[in-house]
């Protein structure tokens, strides 16, 4: 017998709101969850969805989907309207701040769900379950963003304020989901570089450490090949411990992670003011009313006083940090004017152990068995010269915290940030400071580090996280381990995901040394290896053999061709890194606790000139390579036919419905390759091939055999030891 739609509605009312209550719902009888989101026509479970919005896609288009159980109902007799279901979500809702200067959240709005039916109003179920679809709703804001699905039978209006709802996660174990919107100038995959300022342009005088300078990098700019500039920290650093008075730093000069005022730049990053000449600064434009308001003086009467007037104003001190503002919106501009970005590392776990906010705030801080703020330590690291933020939880903390980008974004027209350690961080906090930075730049980029497991790093709602590739490259051989390790980042990380890849960072060695010594001696114990490079003529001289120098050297190059080019648009695509000396195969390591000088005159000389000169070219061509950016990718395996028997060439395509492009890398350092390929599986016949690309010419080596040759079995190529090819697929 059927109920009638009266008792059916009872039935649920019941079961909502009487019998059990909220968080104490027996699921068996009651279930309510999985719950997703499609977005432009790509479906995404709650834990994290992904859009990008921007010039030629203001808009993206979304609606969520949900599923309920009733036990004491049989499902295929519910009809719509017998129980009501609605959408909560704050999506283009980043906050705003209220009248009293607090920054509020979006106060979200509701979507109403209708049960999904077939066109004789059956539902549609998934097994037993109902399924309920929201209205469509727009993402044309930057931001991050959270929805949810609530449920009731009471029978007051749907918009009556007293009516009961449940929410889904009153029912059964479900957590809101989460939305990031990225600028849509970041799906194009931009390349970045990490910039220690301390270490451009430092030197060494009488013995002693000289720093770089904010200057000395906007000098250089131009001859970065990237997209983004990423700075490490350039606050204030500390160096001792305000208890006990020791001095805790790291190394000579202290760790720049050990943040003393996360208003203030740490002065030797900025020309000092004997050398500086402020009229011009002024009459750029660096320096602005704002800065100026405590001065009593307007910039342009700033300008025009001697420098003994000037410091009597307010102090050396505060002429520095002015000095440095105005020199880090130099910067900036020159940054934008090259058509690059600038962004910052953003350090939220904690401060040096000198921090004043130690006294002012001790209820901020992790304490120790003996009341003083905790050392901060990560599995077996030791940081035993900054204090360890107690951040969970900590509103007002948080609160102080997440001006703090938005500050430096403003001031100085930086391009976001990258955030130190991101996966340690609840991602409610990470929320709202993806929303408070895009508040002030709707472009900018939030980078969160996540040296981690990838399961640590799938939730992490930032615009882009960390690919762990650095060992990788450093250590593979064999093209099936990488290739498993990006299909698994293609499985588990949410659809347009965007990982950056390096081949080293500053928390690593220099890749170039480990090359350099790891070939060294394959070249003493492998003899085939040291025939192939000695007869390809490099160079050897008495005083030093530059052949493991220059296969280092290809390697380099070869790492960021993967990171550029071994992604999958849609899925996890790459954005590669270097660090500010990969680019000329620095060895080096930034190691910026201590006065090491990094060689970047080293850039001038062959073969690294090569190197230097061949990054300049990939970043110049990477534009009209859009196959990387927007297309798919398809590994050539090599046990299939035609590959490599030994596993030895990493080979794979990247195609669009009107092109593809072809790379193949010779993971071995000792002897040629041979491949055959068929191409089949594109969208159109291929005829020929055309090389893009090809690190042995970049290097002015002696041209192999030809590369390529075509037989009825396909195409075969030749692959020289560590070359790299990118080939044109027409």
């Amino acid at each position: 017998m059927t109920a009638s739609p009266e008792l059916r509605r009872a039935v649920f009312f019941e079961q909502l709101h009487r019998i059990y209550a909220p968080n104490h719902f027996d699921n068996w009888m009651v279930w309510a969850g999985n719950m997703s989101i499609q977005i432009d026509g790509e479906h995404f479970p709650s834990t994290l969805a992904r859009a990008f919005v921007g010039i030629s896609h203001p808009q993206a288009r979304a609606s969520v989907r949900a599923e309920l159980f009733v036990a004491a109902l049989p499902s295929d007799q519910v009809r719509e309207g017998e129980v009501d279901v609605r959408l909560w979500t704050d999506a283009d809702q980043r906050g705003q701040r209220d009248p009293e200067g607090q920054f509020q959240p979006g106060p979200g709005r509701h979507l109403p769900m209708r049960l999904v039916c077939d066109p004789q109003g059956m539902p549609l179920l998934s097994g037993q379950n109902l399924v309920f679809d929201s209205a469509e709703f727009t993402l044309a804001t930057t931001g991050a963003f959270n929805y949810t699905v609530q449920v009731s039978a009471d029978p007051l209006p749907l918009d009556d304020p007293q009516k009961e709802w449940v929410g889904l996660s009153q029912v059964a174990r479900n957590q809101d989901g989460v939305i990031v919107v990225s600028p849509q100038w970041l799906s194009y995959c931009p390349s970045l570089m990490e910039v220690c300022v301390r270490k451009v342009g430092a030197r060494l005088e009488g013995g002693h450490f000289c720093s770089g300078r904010f200057a000395y990098l906007t000098a250089q700019l131009d001859q970065l090949p990237v997209d983004v500039i990423y700075l490490l920290p350039f606050f204030q650093p500390g160096f001792l411990d305000l208890h006990s008075g020791a001095d805790v730093r790291k190394g000579s000069l202290g760790s720049p992670y050990a943040v003393a005022n996360f208003y203030q730049l740490d002065p030797e990053l900025v020309t000092p003011p004997e050398e500086i000449d402020l009229g011009a600064l002024v009459g750029e434009g660096l320096v602005r009313e704002r800065d100026l308001e405590s001065w009593g003086i307007s910039p342009a009467e700033l300008g025009r006083l001697p420098l003994p007037q000037t410091l009597a104003l307010r102090g050396r001190e505060a002429l520095v940090q002015l000095i440095g503002k105005a020199e880090l919106r130099q910067l900036t501009r020159r940054a934008h004017l090259l058509d690059k970005r600038v962004i910052f590392d953003l350090v939220l776990m904690q401060t040096s152990r000198d921090n004043p906010l130690i006294h002012q705030h001790p209820e901020w801080y992790v304490r120790d068995e003996q009341g003083w703020p905790a050392i901060h330590r990560i599995a077996w690291l030791v940081y035993s010269d900054v204090a360890l933020f107690d951040l969970v939880f900590n509103q007002e903390l948080q609160e102080y915290l997440l001006d703090v980008a938005p500050y430096w974004v403003e001031q100085c027209d930086l391009d976001g940030v990258r955030i130190d350690a991101s996966q340690t961080v609840d991602r409610p906090f990470l929320k709202r400071i993806k929303n408070r930075i895009a508040a002030v730049q709707p472009e900018a980029l939030v980078l969160g580090e996540t040296l981690c497991a990838l399961d640590q790093a799938i939730d992490i709602p930032t615009d882009a996280v960390y690919a762990l590739l650095v060992d990788f490259h450093r250590d593979v051989e064999h093209a099936s381990a990488l290739i498993r390790f990006l299909e698994e980042m293609h499985a588990r990380f949410s659809a347009r995901t965007l990982a950056l890849a390096y081949f080293e960072n500053h928390d690593s060695p220099r890749a170039t040394q480990v090359w350099h010594e790891k070939f060294a001696r394959r070249l003493q114990e492998d003899p085939q290896a040291a025939r192939y490079w000695q007869e390809l003529g490099c160079p050897v001289q008495p005083e030093r053999d530059q052949r493991p120098l220059l296969m280092a050297l290809l390697k380099n190059l070869q790492a960021s061709l993967i990171d550029l080019s071994a992604g999958l648009a849609g899925r996890s695509n790459l954005l590669y890194g270097l660090e500010w000396g990969s680019q000329w195969g620095e060895e080096t390591r930034t190691d910026f606790e201590n006065p090491t000088l990094l060689q970047p005159h080293l850039g001038q000389q062959q073969p690294r000139a090569s190197l230097a000169q061949a990054y300049q070219l990939m970043h110049q061509h990477r534009a009209a390579w859009e196959e990387f950016s927007i297309g798919q990718v398809y590994y050539l395996r090599n046990e299939f036919a035609g590959g490599d028997p030994e596993d030895r060439v990493l080979a794979y395509t990247r195609y669009t419905d009107q092109g593809a492009l072809l790379v193949l890398h010779n993971l071995d350092c000792s002897r040629p390759r041979t491949v055959t390929y068929t191409f089949e599986y594109l969208p159109f016949a291929v005829e020929k091939t055309i090389i893009l690309f090809d690190t042995y010419t970049a290097f002015q080596l002696p041209a192999p055999p030809p590369p390529q040759s075509r037989s009825p079995q396909g195409f075969t190529f030749q692959i020289q030891p560590l070359q790299s090819l990118i080939l044109r697929l027409n």
